[in-house]
Protein backbone atom coordinates (compact mmCIF):
# COMPACT_ATOMS: atom_id res chain seq x y z
CA UNK A 1 0.00 0.00 0.00
CA UNK A 2 1.38 3.41 -0.91
CA UNK A 3 2.47 6.05 2.19
CA UNK A 4 0.15 8.66 3.05
CA UNK A 5 1.62 11.79 1.95
CA UNK A 6 0.57 14.72 4.46
CA UNK A 7 1.81 18.66 3.75
CA UNK A 8 2.28 20.74 6.56
CA UNK A 9 1.63 24.12 5.07
CA UNK A 10 0.66 27.30 5.79
CA UNK A 11 1.15 31.14 3.93
CA UNK A 12 2.70 32.83 6.51
CA UNK A 13 6.05 31.73 8.14
CA UNK A 14 6.71 31.51 11.86
CA UNK A 15 3.35 29.53 12.85
CA UNK A 16 5.17 26.81 14.01
CA UNK A 17 5.21 24.95 10.52
CA UNK A 18 8.49 22.79 10.86
CA UNK A 19 8.27 22.19 14.55
CA UNK A 20 4.85 20.76 13.32
CA UNK A 21 6.31 18.69 10.47
CA UNK A 22 9.43 17.71 12.04
CA UNK A 23 7.08 16.31 15.69
CA UNK A 24 4.80 14.70 13.74
CA UNK A 25 7.39 13.02 11.69
CA UNK A 26 9.03 11.64 15.26
CA UNK A 27 5.89 10.69 16.64
CA UNK A 28 4.63 8.64 14.18
CA UNK A 29 8.03 6.96 13.66
CA UNK A 30 8.25 6.19 17.57
CA UNK A 31 4.95 4.52 17.21
CA UNK A 32 5.96 2.45 14.38
CA UNK A 33 5.29 3.85 11.64
CA UNK A 34 7.69 3.68 8.53
CA UNK A 35 7.97 7.67 7.97
CA UNK A 36 10.16 9.83 6.05
CA UNK A 37 10.11 13.57 5.94
CA UNK A 38 10.67 15.77 2.99
CA UNK A 39 12.09 19.33 3.95
CA UNK A 40 10.40 21.37 1.28
CA UNK A 41 11.42 24.74 2.33
CA UNK A 42 15.01 26.18 1.47
CA UNK A 43 15.29 27.40 5.22
CA UNK A 44 16.24 23.83 5.61
CA UNK A 45 14.69 24.13 9.16
CA UNK A 46 13.76 20.20 9.36
CA UNK A 47 16.84 19.53 7.87
CA UNK A 48 18.88 21.02 10.78
CA UNK A 49 16.69 19.68 13.45
CA UNK A 50 17.01 15.98 12.18
CA UNK A 51 20.94 16.91 12.46
CA UNK A 52 22.63 18.45 9.19
CA UNK A 53 24.97 20.80 10.57
CA UNK A 54 25.96 22.87 7.22
CA UNK A 55 23.06 22.46 5.00
CA UNK A 56 24.72 24.83 2.53
CA UNK A 57 27.02 21.83 2.05
CA UNK A 58 24.76 19.00 1.34
CA UNK A 59 25.24 17.50 -2.54
CA UNK A 60 21.57 15.65 -2.76
CA UNK A 61 18.88 17.61 -1.45
CA UNK A 62 15.11 17.61 -2.50
CA UNK A 63 15.95 20.99 -5.09
CA UNK A 64 18.43 18.55 -6.78
CA UNK A 65 16.16 15.39 -6.78
CA UNK A 66 13.68 17.36 -8.77
CA UNK A 67 16.37 18.76 -11.22
CA UNK A 68 16.96 15.28 -12.31
CA UNK A 69 13.58 14.48 -12.78
CA UNK A 70 12.96 18.04 -15.16
CA UNK A 71 16.41 16.87 -17.04
CA UNK A 72 14.85 13.77 -17.20
CA UNK A 73 18.14 11.98 -15.48
CA UNK A 74 17.79 8.91 -13.95
CA UNK A 75 17.62 9.70 -9.69
CA UNK A 76 20.13 7.84 -7.39
CA UNK A 77 19.42 4.93 -5.07
CA UNK A 78 17.31 6.40 -2.12
CA UNK A 79 19.68 4.86 0.25
CA UNK A 80 22.48 6.71 -1.05
CA UNK A 81 20.88 10.31 0.03
CA UNK A 82 18.65 9.70 2.55
CA UNK A 83 19.28 10.39 6.37
CA UNK A 84 18.47 8.33 8.64
CA UNK A 85 18.09 9.63 11.87
CA UNK A 86 17.83 7.32 15.15
CA UNK A 87 14.13 8.02 15.86
CA UNK A 88 13.68 6.30 12.63
CA UNK A 89 12.21 9.12 10.17
CA UNK A 90 14.18 9.27 6.60
CA UNK A 91 14.86 12.61 5.62
CA UNK A 92 15.26 14.05 2.18
CA UNK A 93 16.66 17.62 3.12
CA UNK A 94 16.89 20.70 1.75
CA UNK A 95 19.01 24.13 1.27
CA UNK A 96 18.83 27.57 0.30
CA UNK A 97 18.88 25.79 -3.91
CA UNK A 98 15.08 25.74 -3.41
CA UNK A 99 14.70 29.16 -3.41
CA UNK A 100 15.29 28.90 -7.39
CA UNK A 101 13.02 25.98 -7.85
CA UNK A 102 9.77 28.76 -9.22
CA UNK A 103 12.69 30.01 -11.57
CA UNK A 104 13.70 26.76 -12.81
CA UNK A 105 9.76 25.60 -13.12
CA UNK A 106 8.67 28.26 -14.95
CA UNK A 107 9.89 26.14 -18.78
CA UNK A 108 9.19 22.73 -17.64
CA UNK A 109 6.65 20.49 -18.94
CA UNK A 110 3.43 19.96 -17.00
CA UNK A 111 5.67 21.94 -14.26
CA UNK A 112 2.58 21.12 -11.09
CA UNK A 113 3.29 17.46 -11.23
CA UNK A 114 6.99 17.28 -10.83
CA UNK A 115 6.96 16.91 -7.32
CA UNK A 116 4.63 13.94 -7.42
CA UNK A 117 6.91 12.31 -9.79
CA UNK A 118 9.71 12.28 -6.89
CA UNK A 119 6.94 11.17 -4.21
CA UNK A 120 5.85 8.17 -5.98
CA UNK A 121 9.08 6.70 -6.62
CA UNK A 122 9.53 6.83 -2.69
CA UNK A 123 5.76 6.56 -1.59
CA UNK A 124 5.37 2.64 -1.39
CA UNK A 125 8.85 2.43 1.17
CA UNK A 126 6.68 4.18 3.58
CA UNK A 127 3.27 4.18 5.70
CA UNK A 128 3.37 8.43 5.73
CA UNK A 129 5.62 10.63 3.76
CA UNK A 130 5.17 14.37 5.64
CA UNK A 131 6.44 17.49 3.70
CA UNK A 132 7.44 20.51 5.48
CA UNK A 133 6.13 23.37 2.93
CA UNK A 134 7.89 27.02 2.02
CA UNK A 135 5.83 29.65 3.48
CA UNK A 136 4.39 30.87 0.14
CA UNK A 137 2.08 30.39 -2.48
CA UNK A 138 3.65 29.81 -6.11
CA UNK A 139 4.37 26.96 -8.90
CA UNK A 140 6.99 24.91 -5.79
CA UNK A 141 3.57 25.00 -3.29
CA UNK A 142 0.70 23.83 -6.27
CA UNK A 143 3.46 20.75 -6.58
CA UNK A 144 2.99 20.12 -3.02
CA UNK A 145 -0.58 20.38 -3.56
CA UNK A 146 -0.78 18.10 -6.44
CA UNK A 147 0.67 15.16 -5.02
CA UNK A 148 -0.54 15.53 -0.86
CA UNK A 149 -3.14 13.32 0.02
CA UNK A 150 -4.32 16.06 2.60
CA UNK A 151 -2.88 19.10 4.62
CA UNK A 152 -1.93 20.51 7.83
CA UNK A 153 -2.90 23.88 8.47
CA UNK A 154 -0.75 25.36 11.75
CA UNK A 155 -1.73 28.76 12.37
CA UNK A 156 -0.16 30.90 15.55
CA UNK A 157 -2.88 31.77 17.99
CA UNK A 158 -2.63 35.51 16.70
CA UNK A 159 -4.95 37.96 14.52
CA UNK A 160 -2.14 38.54 11.61
CA UNK A 161 -1.55 34.64 11.23
CA UNK A 162 -5.35 33.68 11.04
CA UNK A 163 -5.74 36.18 7.65
CA UNK A 164 -3.73 33.98 5.65
CA UNK A 165 -6.05 31.07 6.25
CA UNK A 166 -8.75 32.16 3.73
CA UNK A 167 -6.28 32.72 0.74
CA UNK A 168 -4.55 28.86 1.69
CA UNK A 169 -8.29 27.52 1.49
CA UNK A 170 -8.55 29.43 -1.77
CA UNK A 171 -5.66 27.96 -3.68
CA UNK A 172 -7.14 24.29 -1.96
CA UNK A 173 -10.52 24.62 -3.16
CA UNK A 174 -8.82 25.59 -6.72
CA UNK A 175 -7.10 22.36 -6.48
CA UNK A 176 -9.44 20.11 -5.18
CA UNK A 177 -11.88 21.08 -7.83
CA UNK A 178 -9.97 21.10 -10.84
CA UNK A 179 -6.75 18.44 -10.25
CA UNK A 180 -6.42 16.96 -7.12
CA UNK A 181 -9.76 16.01 -6.47
CA UNK A 182 -9.10 13.67 -3.46
CA UNK A 183 -6.97 16.62 -1.72
CA UNK A 184 -8.79 17.36 1.81
CA UNK A 185 -7.46 19.19 4.43
CA UNK A 186 -6.69 16.93 7.84
CA UNK A 187 -7.54 20.18 9.76
CA UNK A 188 -6.29 23.83 11.44
CA UNK A 189 -3.89 23.39 14.03
CA UNK A 190 -3.59 25.92 16.35
CA UNK A 191 -0.17 26.44 17.43
CA UNK A 192 1.87 28.85 20.17
CA UNK A 193 -1.46 29.47 22.13
CA UNK A 194 -1.21 30.87 25.57
CA UNK A 195 -4.51 29.93 26.68
CA UNK A 196 -5.13 32.76 29.22
CA UNK A 197 -4.52 36.08 27.36
CA UNK A 198 -7.62 37.60 25.49
CA UNK A 199 -5.90 37.78 22.22
CA UNK A 200 -5.44 33.74 22.14
CA UNK A 201 -9.24 33.38 22.77
CA UNK A 202 -10.39 35.78 20.87
CA UNK A 203 -8.39 34.30 17.88
CA UNK A 204 -9.65 30.87 18.83
CA UNK A 205 -13.30 32.08 18.33
CA UNK A 206 -12.32 33.66 15.52
CA UNK A 207 -10.81 30.41 13.60
CA UNK A 208 -13.89 28.28 14.92
CA UNK A 209 -16.77 31.05 13.88
CA UNK A 210 -14.89 31.53 10.39
CA UNK A 211 -14.05 27.88 9.58
CA UNK A 212 -15.69 25.43 11.98
CA UNK A 213 -18.16 23.36 9.38
CA UNK A 214 -16.06 24.60 6.06
CA UNK A 215 -12.73 22.92 7.85
CA UNK A 216 -11.72 20.28 10.42
CA UNK A 217 -10.22 22.29 13.48
CA UNK A 218 -8.00 20.03 15.73
CA UNK A 219 -9.30 20.05 19.09
CA UNK A 220 -5.78 19.57 20.90
CA UNK A 221 -3.96 23.46 20.63
CA UNK A 222 0.00 23.66 21.28
CA UNK A 223 0.99 25.73 23.93
CA UNK A 224 3.35 28.09 23.44
CA UNK A 225 7.03 27.42 24.84
CA UNK A 226 10.75 28.61 24.44
CA UNK A 227 12.16 25.10 25.24
CA UNK A 228 10.27 24.44 21.84
CA UNK A 229 12.55 26.81 19.79
CA UNK A 230 15.27 25.75 22.50
CA UNK A 231 15.49 22.11 20.82
CA UNK A 232 16.21 23.62 17.92
CA UNK A 233 19.38 24.01 19.40
CA UNK A 234 20.47 20.88 20.25
CA UNK A 235 18.94 19.20 16.91
CA UNK A 236 15.87 17.76 18.52
CA UNK A 237 12.03 17.67 18.59
CA UNK A 238 10.39 18.88 21.42
CA UNK A 239 9.46 15.52 22.04
CA UNK A 240 12.82 14.36 22.08
CA UNK A 241 14.11 17.21 23.86
CA UNK A 242 11.68 17.45 26.70
CA UNK A 243 9.10 15.03 26.21
CA UNK A 244 7.27 16.20 29.58
CA UNK A 245 7.17 19.53 28.19
CA UNK A 246 3.44 20.95 28.08
CA UNK A 247 4.06 21.57 24.03
CA UNK A 248 5.42 17.96 23.59
CA UNK A 249 2.44 16.18 25.75
CA UNK A 250 0.41 18.58 23.55
CA UNK A 251 1.84 17.32 20.41
CA UNK A 252 1.28 13.71 21.58
CA UNK A 253 -2.16 14.43 22.05
CA UNK A 254 -2.47 15.92 18.19
CA UNK A 255 -0.87 12.89 17.04
CA UNK A 256 -3.21 10.77 19.08
CA UNK A 257 -6.18 13.14 17.40
CA UNK A 258 -5.06 12.54 14.10
CA UNK A 259 -5.01 8.77 14.19
CA UNK A 260 -7.86 8.80 15.46
CA UNK A 261 -9.75 10.87 12.66
CA UNK A 262 -8.13 8.63 10.19
CA UNK A 263 -9.85 5.35 12.24
CA UNK A 264 -12.49 6.69 12.08
CA UNK A 265 -12.43 7.53 8.62
CA UNK A 266 -11.45 3.66 7.53
CA UNK A 267 -14.60 2.48 9.92
CA UNK A 268 -17.06 5.00 7.87
CA UNK A 269 -15.40 3.79 3.98
CA UNK A 270 -15.91 0.57 5.81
Amino acid sequence: MNGKVIAVMNEKGGVGKSATATTLAYLLARRGKRTALIDFDGQGHSSIIYGVNNINKLEVTINTLLRKIMEDKPLPELDSYILKHESGVEVIPSNSQLFTLERNLCNVDFRERILSQYVDTIRDRYQYVIIDCMPQMGTPMINVMMCADSIIVPTQAELLSTQGLAELLRHYQIIRKNSNHNLRIEGILITMDSPNTIVSAQVRQLIERGFAGAVPIFKTHIPRSIKVAEAVLYHKTICEFMPNNPAAQAYEKFVDELLGNEETEVCAVG
